[in-house]
C-alpha cells in the first residue's frame, strides 16, 4: 500500500519549485507543443557497426538518425515548444553501454555525453538502466542535465522517491507534468545488491498517487505518464505491463508513453469522458513517438485541447553528421575494445540445435558454471535466438555475441523435487502440449515474416540441466515428462536431498518463474536459498580464456528427448521453420 505520510515529505522537497510555478501564468492563445520520446535504446547511439563486413557498415537507424530529425524540428519550429523524452533501457545492449558502464568508469558515461547534447527534457529509468548497479546509476544522476525520473523507486532510509518523480516544464506559461515510472518487476529480475536500499512499487497505486499530487499541487496543463513499463491491455492491471490499464482506468493523464516490451503503437483509448493517448516507438531508435498537442487558452483556463499520437520511422533517416563528428572519438574507443583479441574458439558453436537437444552451446555454458561454482548441477537456456560462431580468434565482441547479458553466477541450494518440478515447468513452455495431433516438437506459433516461427514462451527461458541424467519424454503432459535417472557420475539422485545448483541472477531473483511457479519456492524464500554469489558469467568465460588460451565447447549428453524415433522426425520440421 502506497505511504501516504510522504505527501508531507514530498511538499517539502519541492516547496520552492511550487512556488516559482504558481507564480507563473499563461495568457490567453492557442500554443502547439510537439512532444518526442525514444525509448528502449539499449545503447543504439551510433549508425556505425564496430565490426563492418561489405555487405553491412551502419545500422538502418540509430540515435544519430534522431539527432537528425529532431534538430531538423527545432530548426524549422519553435524551438520552445518541443520536447524531448526517453522513457528507459538506455543502459544496457550495446558495446558502447558496456564499455562505459564497466571499463571506463572514470570519464563521463556515453549516455549523459549524448542526452546531454541532444538536450532530452527528462529520462525515465528502466529495469536495464537499474541492472548497471548503484555505481553507474547513481553516476548519472549527478551528470545528467535533465531529471532523471522513477516515482515509484523508494529509498528505504528516507522513504521518499529514489530519483526524483516527476518534473514540471513550463514552455510560455504553459506547464507540462512528467511523471517517471520504472518496471516494479525489477526484484523479479536483478540480483538485490543492484537496487540496494530501493523498493519497487506497483505502477498504478503509485500513479495514481503521483497524478493527484500533481494535479493538486502544480496545476498543470498537461499531464503526461512516462512509464518503463508495456502495453499489457485494458481489463487487466499486469504488474510488468499496465499502459493500457492505467489509460483506462486512472484519471488525470492525457498522454502515457509506454516501453518494455518494444511493441509500437499510437492509440486513443477511453477514459470516461476523456481519451488518453499511448504511444511506444519499438525499441533501438527504430521509432520516434510523437504527440503533437494544440492548446487554447480562453480566460486564463483550458478551452481545448487536441492531441494526436504518431510514431515516426527512423529508416531511412540519415544519420546526423554533427552528431556523428561530435562522437567519433568515443565511437573509435569503442570500437578498438570491441576488435580486442581475448583468445581462441576450438570449435564452432551454434544455438540453433540447443533447442532440440543438448548442444555445444548450452554445454560449455553447463561446464563453465559447474567448473566455476562447484556445484552439483547446473541450469542454463539460449541467451540468443540464433547465435553462430565458427571456430577462430575470439574478440570482445564475440564474448557479448555469446553471452550478451550481465547475469552474476549464482549458487543456491534447492531439493531433488524441486529440481525436477523446475525442469517439468521449463519443458512445459518449451515443448509442444499435443506433439503427435500438432506435427511440432517445440511449442510454436507460425506466422509472422514468410513461413518463419515463433514460440509462444520465451526461448531464454528453456533451461536445460547438467550434473543429471535424465529423458524428457514429449508424449506425457505437463509434471511428467521429466525422468531423472541419476547425477552425472553415476550416483543416485534422491528426490528428498539437497543439491547446490548453478544458475543466473536473473533465475535466482525470480526470473522466468521457474523458481516460483516450477520449483514451488515462494519468492521471498529464495535469498534464504542463496549459497555463493560470483562474478559476472561473462567475465568468468573471460577468465577461463586468459587462463587457457582458448574456449572449447563439448557436448555433455547429458539429457535427450523421447521416443527418439518421434523427435528426430518432429525437430527436422520445426527446424526448417525456425530457421
Amino acid at each position: 500500500m502506497y505511504r501516504y505520510i510522504r505527501i508531507l515529505l514530498t511538499t517539502l522537497l519541492f516547496t520552492t519549485l511550487l512556488f516559482s510555478c504558481r507564480e507563473s501564468k499563461v495568457e490567453d492563445g492557442v500554443y502547439n507543443l510537439k512532444i518526442f520520446a525514444t525509448n528502449d535504446l539499449h545503447g543504439r547511439f551510433f549508425d556505425s557497426l564496430y565490426i563492418q563486413s561489405p555487405e553491412k557498415q551502419v545500422h538502418n537507424y540509430s540515435l544519430a538518425s534522431v539527432a537528425r530529425y529532431i534538430r531538423n524540428v527545432r530548426d524549422t519550429t519553435n524551438e520552445n515548444s518541443v520536447i524531448l523524452l526517453d522513457i528507459g533501457d538506455h543502459l544496457q545492449g550495446d558495446n558502447s553501454v558496456f564499455y562505459y558502464n564497466f571499463i571506463d568508469i572514470e570519464d563521463e558515461h556515453i549516455f549523459s555525453k549524448v542526452a546531454n547534447y541532444l538536450k532530452f527534457d527528462a529520462v525515465v529509468v528502466g529495469n536495464h538502466d537499474i541492472e548497471a548497479g548503484h555505481r553507474v546509476y547513481d553516476k548519472l544522476i549527478e551528470e545528467l542535465e535533465m531529471p532523471y525520473l522513477a516515482a515509484n523507486a523508494i529509498e528505504l532510509k528516507t522513504d521518499k522517491p529514489y530519483f526524483e518523480p516527476y518534473t514540471i516544464l513550463n514552455r510560455d506559461g504553459v506547464k507540462i507534468a512528467i511523471i517517471g515510472m520504472t518496471n516494479p518487476n525489477i526484484p523479479n529480475w536483478l540480483s538485490p545488491h543492484l537496487w540496494e536500499g530501493i523498493e519497487f512499487e506497483e505502477i498504478v497505486s503509485s500513479l495514481e498517487y503521483w497524478v493527484n499530487y500533481v494535479r493538486k499541487n502544480e496545476n498543470p496543463h498537461i499531464v503526461i505518464a512516462a512509464m518503463h513499463a508495456g502495453l499489457g491491455s485494458q481489463e487487466v492491471n499486469n504488474k510488468e505491463n499496465p499502459a493500457r490499464f492505467i489509460a483506462k482506468n486512472i484519471e488525470g493523464i492525457d498522454i502515457i508513453f509506454a516501453a518494455h516490451d518494444h511493441k509500437v503503437t499510437a492509440e486513443k483509448i477511453v477514459n470516461e469522458e476523456r481519451e488518453v493517448w499511448v504511444l511506444e516507438g519499438g525499441s533501438r531508435a527504430s521509432m520516434l513517438s510523437m504527440a503533437n498537442i494544440t492548446l487554447t487558452i480562453e480566460g486564463g483556463k483550458i478551452a481545448s485541447t487536441n492531441i494526436t499520437g504518431y510514431n515516426i520511422s527512423m529508416s531511412g533517416v540519415k544519420a546526423d553528421s554533427l552528431y556523428n563528428q561530435l562522437f567519433r572519438e568515443e565511437f573509435l574507443t569503442v570500437q578498438e575494445f570491441t576488435k580486442r583479441p581475448v583468445g581462441m574458439l576450438n570449435n564452432s558453436i551454434t544455438s540453433r540445435d540447443a533447442y532440440f537437444g543438448p548442444s555445444e552451446y548450452i554445454d560449455m555454458l553447463h561446464t563453465l558454471q559447474l567448473k566455476a561454482s562447484g556445484a552439483h548441477i547446473s541450469f542454463a537456456a539460449p541467451l540468443s535466438l540464433d547465435l553462430n560462431k565458427k571456430r577462430g580468434v575470439l574478440n570482445y565482441q564475440d564474448l557479448l555475441d555469446i553471452y550478451p547479458f550481465e547475469n552474476q553466477l549464482n549458487v543456491i541450494e534447492m531439493t531433488g523435487l524441486e529440481i525436477k518440478n523446475y525442469l517439468e515447468y521449463s519443458y512445459s513452455k518449451w515443448v509442444n502440449p499435443n506433439p503427435i495431433k500438432s506435427g511440432h516438437l517445440l511449442n510454436l506459433r507460425e506466422g509472422g515474416n514468410g513461413n518463419r516461427g515463433h514460440f509462444n514462451s520465451q526461448y531464454f527461458n528453456f533451461d536445460s540441466a547438467a550434473g543429471i541424467l535424465y529423458e524428457v519424454d514429449i508424449t506425457k503432459g505437463d509434471g511428467e515428462r521429466v525422468n531423472i535417472i541419476s547425477l552425472a557420475n553415476g550416483d543416485i539422485f534422491n528426490l528428498e536431498s539437497k543439491y547446490k545448483v548453478a544458475l543466473t541472477s536473473y533465475r535466482a531473483s525470480g526470473g522466468g518463474d521457474l523458481l516460483m511457479l516450477g520449483a514451488g519456492i515462494p519468492k521471498e524464500e529464495i535469498s534464504n536459498r542463496l549459497i555463493t554469489r560470483m562474478e559476472d558469467i561473462r567475465q568468468l568465460i573471460f577468465n577461463q580464456i586468459q587462463e587457457e588460451g582458448s574456449l572449447e565447447a563439448k557436448k555433455l549428453n547429458h539429457w535427450k528427448f523421447i521416443p527418439e524415433e518421434i523427435v528426430t522426425k518432429l525437430a527436422e520440421r520445426d527446424y526448417s521453420i525456425l530457421f
